[in-house]
């Protein structure tokens, strides 16, 4: 497995609303200022409190001699968010002073994103992070990058496409992927191609004019297929380059794979960052477990926790996303 560096101290703070408002129909957008937040990589994430900081739901329940605890007091029978969210971090701004602006986004789906939706400036949003680790960032001019994302895969790749403009990278074509126009998390500067044909046409963080591909499954924005297709389609066309490609994606299981295929027929190499249900986000609860190849292990793998050793890892270290296994 390739060789990743430590990820920075995370932190736990509070940090105040300052911008919150619809970015489609079901995607909220949300900005926070925090004093100061340790160093932090495009792919990594924090854990937000989905409820107000002095709502505190929690209390005693008695372990009772010879039998269970009774689950079935009030508290337990509302939606009340008990465990923080995972969210990648979509964009940052690193303000005078040494205080940070963060992005995020948020589909709204249950009583956690629903009360996210609620925020206004002003509010407090509590979260803890920066976690995991990241994409690994290639600079100089001898790779062509490719950022690919779809639905709730999208934020991470803002951040990236940032930070490789930052780094004077000009090599990026972005695809964006959404089931239909009405749910693409995206602010469009212009019209996308009707074509997998990158265009100039989706606003970007840090001023970043990449050209971009947004596919629709419904056919109502962009090109009318699955973002993955559009992947294909451009790669078939793209011609032959001295230069290396690196694929860096985001999005459900089953894109991932298809990227994975994707690439691996074309040669190209590529970063995935994998979407998993993180219960605490830090590794103790080990919910999001997910095998990658480990030479040293007698069955050649070991069990790894996207919440630390990801949630971005090379395609070819992830064992269920190789050849031969459904990728």
């Amino acid at each position: 497995m390739a060789e990743v560096e430590t990820p920075a101290p995370a932190c736990g703070v509070a940090a105040r609303v300052v911008a919150a408002a619809p970015i489609c129909r079901q995607h909220v957008s949300i900005e926070c200022e925090l004093p100061a937040f340790p160093p932090s990589e495009p792919g990594q994430f924090v854990q937000l409190l989905c409820r107000d900081v002095d709502h505190q739901p929690f209390g005693t329940i008695e372990w009772r001699p010879g039998g269970w605890p009774i689950l079935s007091s009030p508290e337990f029978r509302g939606d009340t968010p008990y465990l923080r969210r995972p969210f990648s971090i979509a964009d940052r701004c690193d303000l005078a002073g040494g205080a940070v602006r963060l992005r995020f986004l948020a589909r709204v789906v249950g009583p956690g994103t629903r009360w996210l939706e609620s925020l206004r400036i002003g509010g407090t949003l509590d979260l803890t992070g920066p976690l995991g680790r990241g994409f690994q960032i290639p600079t100089g001019s001898a790779t062509s990058i490719v950022l690919i994302g779809g639905g709730v895969g999208v934020p991470p790749l803002l951040y990236l496409a940032r930070r490789l403009w930052s780094l004077g990278e000009r090599d990026v074509t972005v695809f964006f992927g959404a089931r239909s126009g009405a749910l693409l998390p995206v602010e469009l500067t212009g019209m996308p191609a009707a074509e997998a044909t990158p265009v100039v046409c989706a606003s970007l963080p840090g001023g970043a004019t990449y050209p971009a591909v947004v596919a629709t499954d419904d056919g109502s924005l962009g090109f009318h297929g699955r973002v993955t297709d559009a992947l294909w389609q451009w790669a078939q066309r793209r011609q032959a380059s001295a230069k290396a490609t690196l694929v860096c994606a985001c999005g459900p299981e089953a894109m991932l794979r298809e990227v994975a295929r994707i690439t691996r027929e074309r040669g190209f190499t590529c970063q995935l960052c994998i979407e998993r249900h993180m219960g605490c986000g830090l590794g103790t609860c080990l919910s999001c477990v997910v095998r990658v190849r480990d030479a040293g292990e007698p069955r050649g793998w070991r069990w790894a926790l996207a919440c630390q050793d990801g949630p971005v890892f090379q395609r070819d270290d992830l064992l269920d996303y190789a050849e031969g296994t459904g990728a």
